[in-house]
């Protein structure tokens, strides 16, 4: 017959080993979490690496966040689901997503590149051009050259043509429609349209830019100014619009892609690397005039090449993000530093 007391130890035992479960149980659980937080550190850890890889070495390759994502990217801070990411000191365009092609691109002024990363989703973009005139054409190449070249990766970005109708062209990777669609479209002299089907490319989650002098009704409206360079981009939201001038190619991709939050963080960086830019490249020309053979073959156009470097140094505080008359005049001081560099090459002096 059992005792009181042996009663009694059985349930102080089963209350014990009760406790120690729950114990061992919630050290489990915490455990494993540990380990998903672990897992997910690890894959930011070889993010990071893969963007300054290609960054470094120009060679693209795609990456998945496996089990994990971007939710947003408000530059330079990409927000995952257990942190957010810093992407300093690299100049980089990315979205949403969890699988992506990362790619180096580079804005080139000839005496010096500013290099970024484009690490996309699959993305889709058709360009409406509502003008057959020389400068809507230049402004279709001088935009679609910033966007990634996807050739190499798996993950891709495809750009098209509308619309006649319904009927348009899409699937071209960057290069091929910078060497063969736009030149033979160009040279068959379409007549582009707006779309019939403007609703199909919101439902498929298309970047629609339309090419115009203000007509046509989208979420993103290049209008010309009297510069290829120079214009400004209509962005449409909730039936309202805002206006942001561009002064090259890219500025149009980084309000296509991320909006202007990432337009008004990425001219910060260019602007911040060009200054640094024109000191370097400056010191760099005060050593051939201290050589005698080269300063007397092109002491004249390094002269005149540093002059110019100062005059677009000078040119950086005034400049105006808003203004298309102040962006027009930093191009312009741009275009002098290229084309005294072409001389400068074609002399043999750099």
């Amino acid at each position: 017959m059992i005792s009181v007391f042996q009663v009694f130890k059985i349930i102080i035992g089963l209350i014990i080993s009760a406790f120690i479960l729950i114990l061992v149980m919630q050290f489990s659980g915490s455990y494993m979490e540990i380990g998903e937080s672990s897992r997910q550190v690890s894959i930011l850890v070889n993010l990071k690496k893969v963007i300054e890889d290609v960054y470094t070495t120009g060679i693209s390759t795609d990456f998945e966040m496996k089990d994990s994502e971007i939710l947003s990217f408000r530059a330079p801070y990409m927000e995952t689901i257990i942190a957010h990411f810093d992407v300093e000191p690299l100049p980089i365009i990315t979205s949403a997503g969890s699988k992506f092609s990362v790619t180096r691109n580079e804005y080139d002024i000839g005496w010096w590149k500013f290099y970024f990363i484009e690490m996309l989703p699959e993305t889709k973009i058709i360009f409406i051009p509502l003008d057959d005139k020389e400068k809507v054409w230049n402004i279709l190449t001088n935009t679609s050259m910033y966007f990634p070249s996807t050739e190499n990766t798996g993950i891709k970005t495809k750009i098209g043509l509308g619309c006649e109708g319904t009927d348009f062209w899409f699937g071209w990777e960057r290069n091929r429609f910078l060497q063969k669609i736009i030149p033979s479209s160009k040279s068959m002299e379409i007549v582009f349209e707006m779309c019939e089907n403007m609703d199909y490319f919101r439902e498929e989650d298309y970047k629609v830019i339309i090419i115009s002098d203000g007509s046509g009704s989208g979420e993103f409206v290049i209008i010309p100014g009297e510069d290829d360079n120079i214009g400004r981009v209509r962005v449409e939201k909730n039936g309202e619009y805002k206006y942001y001038v561009y002064k090259n190619g890219l500025d149009i991709v980084m309000i296509v892609l991320g909006g202007e939050q990432l337009y008004t963080h990425m001219n910060k960086k260019f602007i911040s690397e060009l200054s640094v830019a024109i000191d370097i490249t400056t010191r760099e020309s005060s050593l051939i005039l201290n050589d005698y053979e080269l300063n007397k073959r092109c002491g004249t156009e390094i002269s005149n090449f540093r002059h110019a470097l100062g005059q677009l140094k000078e040119s950086i505080p005034n400049l105006n993000s808003e203004s298309e008359s102040s962006a027009a005049e930093f191009s312009e001081y741009i275009k002098n530093t290229e084309k005294i560099h072409r001389q400068l090459e074609m002399l043999g002096c750099v």
